[in-house]
């Protein structure tokens, strides 16, 4: 759980400026490629709406990559070993004899982690459920579609198209529910056209409806534009990646118009039945989601009457340079972003959930069970120096058993009450001081009665951390609340030289 929760958190959050970073660096090669074919300026979107997904997951990913790392043993480990009681002070549960190497998290409340979580997966379940609605209404569309009477004109139309486009053999029908024609299906496609469009018989208007529903099967469009769905799903939350799905629609439906142009139609023709075919289209339906494709998808009208219109051309040299300058743009600055990700997590996350308080409490019982052990090989010492020395003092071997059940009760109450871990204490100790540690120790303080702490008692981790300037060295003293983690208190001991300069 805890495990999913950072995964979640760190690829919202990360996406949250990743996605706008490389939605305006897409913005800027678009604008460099302007005077380049569309089909450059498509990929160009797609390949942003990849990285826009990729980015943030794999940021995510390092969280997996840890995670595995500390569950096999390949980074370093605390080694707990108990000490010794004394008399005087509580001693500690566990020493860090070794190093850990942590890579720190930003830590967020848990009301606003859960929250964020939350909202996620509303707005998520809210736009899986149009996506639902949208592909239901299309597959209804199919089914109310019917075949169209057999027509010499529609046949020549057919044939002409085929033979210029290349495209496999397809079904053409007939819908009456439709202003616009579009074509579904993925693995046996289907060209529909509006009962209306046939009526009129305009051979111009009908050569560039099915031309241009031809050239999205040759593309493979329908099945494509579904994928980028699919992508755009778990973004949609964020404003600039309805701007990538968007662009990817626009420029789809140029490069669609600008092979119509080559291999079809005369561009002019082309560009007087697209003013026609397009403006049938409702407005607010070019916006929304959609799972078909169609000759009125983008709602640049305009753009696309200019660009069949006039046609510039770059030279073949100065095509390859800007391509290649402008794939480094948008690679280059992704994977430095990647770089400077951060990672996120729900503080004190570890003291709820099932896996995390089974785990607690197994640690808790094997820590009990050595303090048990340790407590019996030391009784055992004792009685073996007492039958070595008879004149052992009876009274003070009593008090000091009494002394060690009190250490032991001090002990175990200590245990119980400590809601984080020792190796999350370290962690938070030196994301505030960076170091070595060199110890951690569980302690409390206020004792109502051996084993139970008073009102105003403290439960905290005292971590001990060395710097790491070799020339001079400081110990600092952190203490962490075993309970919420929070650090009450930070001290710094400074060197015997430094202490007394007058001895020198």
């Amino acid at each position: 759980m805890r495990t999913l929760s950072q995964l979640l958190l760190t690829f919202l959050l990360n996406a949250c400026w990743q996605i706008p970073l490389i939605a305006a660096l897409a913005s800027f090669c678009g604008w460099l490629l302007r005077r380049s074919a569309s089909r450059y300026r498509h990929i160009l979107w797609v390949a942003a709406l990849l990285l826009s997904f990729m980015l943030p997951a794999i940021t995510s990913s390092r969280i997996l990559l840890d995670a595995f790392q500390i569950a096999t043993g390949s980074q370093q480990r605390v080694v707990i070993e108990q000490g010794t009681p004394k008399p005087d002070d509580l001693t500690s549960l566990a020493q860090a004899t070794t190093p850990v190497a942590t890579t720190s998290a930003i830590q967020l409340s848990r009301t606003l982690a859960i929250s964020l979580i939350l909202l996620y997966f509303i707005f998520l379940s809210y736009r899986s459920y149009k996506l639902a609605r949208v592909w239901k209404a299309t597959r209804a569309i199919k089914h109310t579609a019917f075949a169209i009477e057999t027509s010499k004109v529609i046949g020549v139309i057919v044939a002409k198209c085929q033979t210029r486009i290349g495209s496999r053999r397809v079904r053409i029908l007939c819908s009456d529910s439709i202003p616009v024609p579009i074509t579904i299906g993925l693995f046996e496609p289907l060209i529909i056209l509006p009962e209306q469009l046939l009526k009129e018989g305009n051979t111009d208007l009908l050569t560039s409806a099915i031309g241009h529903e031809f050239i999205h099967i040759a593309r493979r469009d329908y099945i494509l534009n579904l994928i980028y769905e699919l992508i755009y799903l778990p973004l949609s939350f964020n404003p600039a990646a309805a701007v990538l799905s968007r662009r990817i629609k626009q420029t789809r439906e140029l490069c669609c118009d600008e092979l119509v142009a080559e291999r079809v139609l005369d561009a002019q023709v082309y560009a007087r039945s697209l003013v026609k075919l397009a403006g049938a289209a409702p407005p607010l339906r070019r916006l929304s989601i959609t799972t078909t494709v169609g000759i009125a998808d983008a709602d640049i009208l305009e753009v696309r009457i200019m660009s069949l219109l006039s046609k510039p051309k770059l030279d073949t040299r100065w095509k390859k340079l800007l391509l290649i300058a402008v794939s480094l743009l948008l690679v280059v600055p992704c994977i430095a972003a990647a770089s400077f990700a951060l990672q996120f997590d729900i503080a004190a996350l570890a003291a709820s959930g099932g896996q995390e308080k089974e785990a607690q409490e197994k640690k808790e019982k094997q820590e009990r069970e050595s303090i048990e052990i340790r407590q019996r090989q030391e009784a055992a010492e004792r009685r073996a120096k007492m039958e070595f020395n008879g004149d052992e003092d009876e009274a003070l071997i009593r008090h000091r058993e009494e002394e060690m059940k009190t250490m032991a009760l001090m002990q175990a109450a200590l245990v119980h009450l400590a809601k984080i871990s020792m190796e999350q204490a370290i962690q938070i100790a030196t994301s505030q001081q960076p170091g070595k540690v060199l110890e951690c120790s569980l302690n409390g303080e206020h004792w109502e009665a051996p084993g139970k702490l008073a009102k105003d008692g403290q439960v905290f981790y005292h971590v001990v951390i060395l710097s790491d300037d070799e020339a001079n060295p400081v110990k600092t003293h952190v203490l962490v609340n075993a309970i919420d983690g929070t650090i009450f208190k930070v001290g710094k001991e400074l060197p015997r030289t430094m202490r007394n300069p007058e001895q020198h």
